[in-house]
């Protein structure tokens, strides 16, 4: 049964009321409802192409979707694969795919690119990042103040509407050269965290920023109280409510360690040593690290010949205790497995970017209970030998953010990029891999970082060492 309209009936039911578009979904309504098992077609301005079920045709008017605000777009009830829908506050098409909603446009918006507004050759901006809600920070370790080479900075963004904005820079109050103050960045409400794994004969220290307002001051300088020359405290850091976590990988002969500092007021105290229980030579158990509420992930990377392990730790009260360890299940020497680390809530995330001749791999674990397990292993689906997939990983509810520092798109070697993955119940797919135009030798996804529906990703050897970020959202 074929039903066809009138045009002139058509542009009336069309474009003269109001209620138009109740009607036209009243006549669907009608049509699908009809007993006759024949497939009803609705040709609207005129004939129904034989395929379509309805076929609209004008040349001077245009479709109007059902728009929505996002709240509103995540309000609807059990939405089928297939829903389509114009998100008002996105200012974009949404199409639900069965298991999320993503935006037709997502693909073509390319990642917004910053750079230091004083930016020079070897800073190294974005070698290191980190977000937390609208606030993003970035390390720019080789960043020089006259003669004081490589004393090193990090650098407040602000999110402002669609858009990341320099709001600050921090250096360090005493800094001197060769600090690298800027070496390992952390961020969490209003306080920031920067390592400087060089100062004082590399015994390192880090140093905590709380913001007032627009205003970032320096709150206090951390240490390990039992620290020597070369032990390079404040390679890595982590920060989560009142708790900061500081490495120091080369820590006895490069066994590694990693200290635990809590705030209570203005006051920062170091409360705990972790080291890995049989901690062994070259094992550089605090290169990466995170922290998570009552949860910390440390990586030793150089254990068992660079198989790699990474540890999971556990809070109550003030007393943090090794839960678990990590291993691959299927490692093997010099997959650098614990190179880079995230946790959020229950899940955990460790990378091994030396994995399957550098093509590289990251590795999903799930808690329950007090035990932790292997749920899945993912890798590029492009990847390629020497890309180093899962040099840098983030985690942020139910995406994951991986990066490839040494991908080599369009004949750009190591201009490197980064993957984003979605968790449907116990899988983890492939939601789209990020890039951009820079040029060769870049090295995007060098570093990474997640919060919530917002992305960074660093590309420190952009332009002669000078660096840039990319920062882009992650909508569902």
């Amino acid at each position: 049964m074929t039903q066809h309209l009138q045009k002139a009936q058509l542009i009336k039911l069309l474009f003269s009321s109001s209620t138009a578009i109740k009607l036209i979904f009243y006549f669907l309504i009608a049509c699908t409802l009809q007993s006759s098992p024949v497939q009803a077609q609705i040709g609207m301005g005129g004939q129904p192409h034989p395929s379509a079920v309805l076929d609209l045709k004008t040349t001077d008017k245009a479709f109007y979707p059902p728009r929505l605000t996002t709240s509103q777009r995540k309000a609807i009830a059990n939405p089928q694969a297939g829903a389509f829908v114009y998100d008002l506050d996105q200012n974009s098409l949404y199409l639900y795919d069965g298991t999320s909603w993503l935006p037709l446009s997502f693909a073509n918006i390319p990642p917004i690119n910053s750079s230091a507004t004083d930016g020079a050759a070897f800073d190294s901006f974005g070698l290191v990042v980190a977000i937390s809600g609208d606030y993003a920070l970035i390390g720019a370790f080789g960043d020089d103040f006259g003669s004081t080479q490589d004393q090193g900075s990090a650098y407040i963004f602000m999110r402002s509407e669609n858009s990341w904005v320099q709001q600050a820079k921090l250096i360090a109050s005493d800094g001197a050269s060769g600090d690298t103050f800027g070496r390992s960045v952390a961020i969490s409400g209003d306080y920031a965290l920067i390592g400087a794994p060089g100062d004082d004969l590399s015994k390192g220290s880090a140093y905590v920023f709380m913001r007032t307002g627009t205003t970032w001051t320096q709150q206090g300088k951390l240490v390990a109280s039992d620290g020597t020359a070369s032990d390079y405290f404040g390679f890595s850091v982590a920060l989560s409510g009142d708790y900061a976590l500081v490495g120091a990988y080369y820590d006895d002969n490069r066994k590694g360690s990693a200290y635990m500092f809590m705030r209570d007021g203005t006051t920062w105290t170091q409360k705990q040593k972790l080291t890995a229980d049989n901690g062994v030579v070259d094992e550089y158990f605090g290169y990466n690290l995170a922290l998570s509420g009552d949860y910390a992930l440390v990586g030793a990377y150089g254990e068992s010949q660079n198989k790699g392990s990474a540890y999971v730790y556990m809070r109550t009260g003030t007393t943090w205790t090794r839960q678990s360890k990590l291993v691959a299940s299927d490692g093997v020497a010099n997959d650098y497995f614990g190179y880079s680390v995230a946790i959020s809530g229950d899940y955990a995330l460790v990378g091994a970017y030396k994995d399957d001749n550098g093509k590289g791999a990251a590795y999903i674990f799930v808690r329950d209970g007090s035990n932790w397990t292997q749920q899945e292993k993912i890798t590029a689906n492009d990847g390629l030998a020497g890309d180093g997939f899962g040099c840098s990983v983030a985690l942020s509810g139910s995406y994951a953010l991986v990066g490839a520092r040494e991908d080599d798109l369009c004949c750009k070697n190591d201009q490197g990029s980064a993957y984003l993955f979605v968790r449907n119940t116990s899988t983890w797919k492939l939601v789209r891999k990020i890039t951009d135009n820079a040029p060769a030798g870049t090295n995007n996804g060098y570093s990474v970082s997640l919060s919530n529906n917002a992305y960074i990703i660093g590309g420190p050897y952009f332009q002669n060492y000078q660096g840039k970020v990319a920062f882009g959202i992650v909508e569902n």
